[in-house]
C-alpha cells in the first residue's frame, strides 16, 4: 500500500502534535501536584493533637473534654438572680419577645 506524500505528512504532524500535547499535559499536572502540596504544606496545624499510641496501663486512662456546669440561675443583666428552677414536669422557657411591624 502507497501513501502519497500529502498523506505522510499529515501523519507525522498530528504525531507531533500528540507528542506536544502529552508534554503540556505532564507540564500542567506537575504543575497542579505542586502547588497542592505547597497549599497542603502552608495549611495551619489542627488545633488538637492525639497523643501517640501506648501499651502502658498508664496510657489507657482517658481525658475527658473540660465541660461547662449547667446554669444555676436565670435572669436579665439587672443584677438580680432568679434560681432557674421550674415545677416538676414543665419546661423553662425564654420570654417571647415582639416586634412591631415597622414602617
Amino acid at each position: 500500500m502507497r501513501y502519497d506524500r500529502d498523506t505522510m505528512s499529515a501523519v507525522l504532524e498530528r504525531e507531533r502534535s500528540r507528542s506536544r500535547m502529552r508534554v503540556a499535559t505532564v507540564g500542567v499536572g506537575a504543575a497542579a501536584l505542586a502547588t497542592a502540596g505547597v497549599v497542603a504544606y502552608n495549611l495551619p496545624a489542627p488545633a488538637h493533637k492525639q497523643a501517640p499510641a501506648s501499651t502502658s496501663p498508664a496510657a489507657a486512662t482517658t481525658t475527658q473534654p473540660a465541660t461547662t456546669p449547667p446554669a444555676q440561675y436565670s435572669g436579665d443583666d439587672s443584677g438580680t438572680r432568679v434560681p432557674a428552677t421550674a415545677p416538676a414536669g414543665t419546661a423553662i422557657k425564654a420570654p417571647s419577645h415582639t416586634t412591631s411591624g415597622g414602617s
